[in-house]
């Protein structure tokens, strides 16, 4: 082999050796690196939105029932039927009030008749008390045979007015049974349109005096429609009176509803009980843990004619609208720890990671820092972890008030990267079309 090829032969070699050592060194400064997805932060609108579902009812409503207990005779009505307030809608039996009522009218009848005979006894005594009493002043009568006549006079006066309540007694229990007797008969106490009717004639109801009164139907003003939904306590401090809302019904599909916010719960209730939490000891042991819900009301805005009470419904309540805000999608936004001298803590020590050897109790005892939102600023190959304030949340991005401005290149994901991802570490850009 000549000299010269062995000169070529050696520098090929060299060639070789050197390739392989700034690949080998390429190669593993890629492994080191974090692939990270990018993206510009930008100025958007938005529109924060409560999601929550409920039931449409209209506003106003009455359960209509039975004054009295008894069985119903007759239902003059039917379910969708319009009716108008003072309309008989059904009847209970009367024929048990009809007779007390007879009773009650012989006996007002007597009364009467004993007070007139308590008049006549008076007026009799009276007409004897003066005759004794003249006699008297003549001295033709001693003075007992007066007593005793002035004191029948005013026993019979007494029995006259005990006479007279007696007639008033007995009356008003009469006034009382034609009561009863009228309310035999149900009538509308609105105008509005039957929505429920679950009785039949022959059944037995009970009586609005009772424990439970029986509902014979339901009579509704259609014209004012409401819906109300159950929103989680999370969103319940966005929420507004007057918000305007938007109302998915879903047997009506593809219909959209607009409405508007007119009444919001004070008392946060336990979700699915529908009971009311309370401040209580015993009570929070049982319900401080369990999820809450406020009851709110949205008013429909010209309800269609086919919209009925009890519907499945889904309300959008635009809770805060934003122009031209900076925005950044809102996996980007993370939570990392902050400790006194301003460092950031990584994932790992957040989470409680086990000890390292060497480590002491007051070591892994650490005093807790600041927890607080940021985003990973892009700076060259490297992402830097940027405190930020935050605004309302759209439906994909949030609103940033504070720590970065439009323009600045931030780290968008992987939602698995952004989790674990430290304070200056060492990045590369996914390719599109491929997953980190």
């Amino acid at each position: 082999m000549s000299p010269k090829t062995k000169k070529i032969l050696g520098g090929v070699v060299a060639l070789a050796v050197i390739g392989s050592v700034v690949g080998f060194s390429v190669s593993r400064e890629n492994r080191n690196k974090v692939t990270v997805q990018t993206g510009k932060v930008e100025k958007k609108d938005l529109i924060q939105v409560v999601t929550a579902s409920g039931e449409v009812r209209p506003k106003r409503y009455v359960n209509v029932g039975a004054n009295v207990s008894g069985r119903l005779i007759e239902i003059d009505v039917k379910e969708g039927d319009r009716v108008k307030q003072g309309q008989i809608l059904a009847k209970v039996e009367s024929e048990r009030y009809q007779a007390i009522q007879r009773q009650s009218e012989a006996g007002v009848a007597a009364a009467r008749a004993d007070l007139e005979r308590a008049e006549a006894d008076v007026a009799v005594a009276k007409l004897a008390f003066d005759r004794i009493k003249k006699m008297r002043d003549e001295r033709l009568v001693s003075e007992q045979e007066y007593d005793q006549a002035e004191a029948d006079w005013k026993m019979k006066t007494a029995n006259v007015e005990a006479a007279r309540k007696r007639v008033a007694q007995v009356q008003a229990q009469t006034d009382s049974t034609r009561d009863d007797l009228t309310k035999t008969t149900v009538i509308s106490p609105m105008d509005g349109v039957v929505t429920n009717l679950p009785k039949e004639a022959g059944e037995m109801v009970i009586g609005a005096l009772s424990f439970s009164p029986t509902v014979i139907m339901t009579v509704a003003d259609l014209s004012i429609m409401e819906c109300e939904v159950m929103v989680d306590e999370t969103d319940f401090r966005n929420l507004r009176v007057g918000q305007e809302a938007k109302v998915k019904v879903d047997a009506l599909e593809g219909l959209e509803l607009k409405g508007e916010v007119t009444e919001i719960g004070a008392s946060a209730l336990v979700r699915g009980s529908g009971s009311q939490a309370t401040t209580q000891t015993t009570a929070s042991a049982n319900t401080g843990n369990q999820p809450k819900d406020f009851k709110v009301t949205i008013t429909i805005k010209d309800p269609p004619q086919n919209l009925r009470p009890g519907l499945n419904a889904t309300a959008d309540i635009t809770t805060a609208t934003r122009k031209a805000v900076v925005a950044v999608p809102v996996q980007a936004v993370v939570v990392r720890e902050v400790n006194k001298e301003g460092k950031i803590v990584d994932p790992d020590a957040m989470a409680g990671g086990a000890a390292r050897e060497g480590d002491t109790v007051t070591q892994m005892a650490r005093e807790k820092g600041q927890e607080k939102d940021g985003v990973f600023v892009v700076d060259g190959e490297k992402a830097h972890f940027k405190p930020v304030k935050t605004g309302i949340m759209g439906e994909t991005d949030i609103e940033i008030t504070e720590g970065i401005g439009e323009g600045q290149t931030i780290v968008t994901g992987s939602y698995k990267t952004l989790r674990n991802l430290k304070d200056d570490a060492r990045i590369k850009t996914e390719q599109k079309g491929k997953k980190s």
